[in-house]
């Protein structure tokens, strides 16, 4: 894995908005959420639903296409959806001055 600056700051990323970036031509979704920042994939393993469209729901980012749930800590499928997967979750860093690289 690697380290890649993303073009957001902390300062950016509004409570529970999930926001989209694009690491080397992978769309990652990344949520703030109480005060820590968590990077998805950002394709819903079901149809491809867009999850930095989606919306939060306690410790979950849930799809806005067919309602997949996904803990934004860990990428696991909640098992009330059992028709998505266990998606992608990545480690973001926080530079001094907000800048967020994920780990990928």
């Amino acid at each position: 894995m690697a380290l890649y600056k993303l073009d957001l700051n902390r300062k950016a990323l509004g409570e529970d908005k999930p926001t989209g970036a694009t690491v080397q031509g992978k769309r990652i979704a990344i949520i703030l959420h109480k005060g820590k920042v968590y990077a998805l994939n950002a394709v819903c393993t079901h149809r491809g639903g867009p999850l930095d469209k989606g919306r939060v729901q306690g410790d979950e980012l849930i799809c806005p296409l067919h309602g997949g749930k996904y803990f934004m800590a860990t990428g696991k499928a909640d098992k009330s959806t059992d028709w998505v997967h266990d998606t992608e979750s990545y480690n973001i860093t926080e530079g001094k001055d907000g800048e967020l690289s994920v780990d990928r």
